[in-house]
């Protein structure tokens, strides 16, 4: 296993990345979707239709070969996606911001609190987590930031097709540390279809003992996909705003076929985390395959586009 990692990471994936890159913003051409197939059959096991899909694994991947709205960019900033959250539901569910900026060396730790998490704006998983900044190695730190905004998240990971990072401009921001009860608080992934929410996924302890559950929009428990993680076993009860989580979740998602919106809640207190185009990447493989089929059907808005 570590052997065929190694020669993804190594050979293949560069190939398709470098491909990718000649392309540019134009939309995948046969010979990318080729290449894409390889990846596409080991993660999911069948041989996908990337120019009529049916399944929501197949529009997914086709929405990162094909769909260059520009949209996908605005909302995978994570920074102008706040002024989208501010502009669609108002400022009051947006984690506090405590700085931004371009360098590393003008982070002022001095004055930021004991806690706080570091990100940068253009890919995922760009996130260094302050639970205590006495411990925090700031020069290493600031090392892996230069690191981070060297890259273009788009063009320079996995199979390089994640086209809504691509032309977003590398920034810092810090935000303020949410927690519940001194852990990472619930999160809360709203899997929502022409703007309307049709399963969710509850994704518990992510930095310890990852594990999830999925519930119908109804809170029915088993409503969704499963992402090959550990079942929750631990005692959930549907929050007494569950509602008002919702009509924040649609009213984010008004306008799209799909996206996904990630939401936390702090003691009733809701927050905004992301809206994500592209859950699960070119690495997740969504089952079963009978809801795959099903959530297919409800990307029933799915953009077709003329392919060359």
């Amino acid at each position: 296993m570590n052997l065929i990692n190694g020669l993804l990471k190594g050979g293949y994936w560069p190939i398709c990345r470098v491909y990718a890159r000649r392309l540019g913003d134009r939309p995948a051409d046969v010979l990318l979707r080729l290449l894409c197939v390889p990846q596409f059959l080991r993660v999911n096991r069948y041989w996908p239709n990337f120019v009529k899909p049916r399944r929501f694994s197949e529009k997914l991947w086709s929405r990162q070969l094909r769909d260059r709205d520009p949209k996908l960019t605005m909302i995978s900033d994570k920074l102008l996606v706040r002024d989208y959250v501010a502009g669609k539901v108002g400022i009051d569910y947006l984690v506090p911001l405590l700085w931004r900026g371009d360098n590393p060396e003008e982070i002022p730790f001095d004055e930021l609190p004991n806690k706080f998490v570091i990100k940068t704006n253009h890919g995922c998983e760009y996130n260094i987590i302050v639970y205590d900044k006495t411990k925090l190695d700031r020069e290493k730190a600031k090392q892996q930031l230069k690191k981070w905004l060297g890259e273009n998240f788009g063009q320079d990971t996995f199979l390089g097709i994640a086209w809504g990072y691509k032309n977003i401009r590398p920034t810092i921001f810090i935000e303020s540390f949410i927690e519940d009860h001194g852990k990472v608080p619930v999160d809360y992934k709203f899997w929502c279809f022409s703007g309307k929410v049709e399963f969710i996924s509850l994704h518990f302890d992510r930095f310890e003992n990852y594990s999830t559950l999925s519930f119908s929009r109804n809170f029915e428990l088993g409503g969704g996909l499963n992402f090959g993680l550990p079942l929750y076993s631990g005692t959930f009860k549907v929050p007494s705003n569950y509602k008002e989580i919702v009509r924040v979740a649609e009213s984010l998602a008004e306008g799209f076929d799909f996206i996904r919106v990630d939401l936390y809640m702090v003691e009733n207190k809701i927050y905004f985390s992301e809206l994500t185009p592209y859950p699960g990447g070119v690495t997740t493989r969504f089952v079963p395959v009978k809801q795959d089929f099903q959530l297919g059907e409800k990307w029933c808005d799915f953009k077709i586009y003329t392919l060359k």
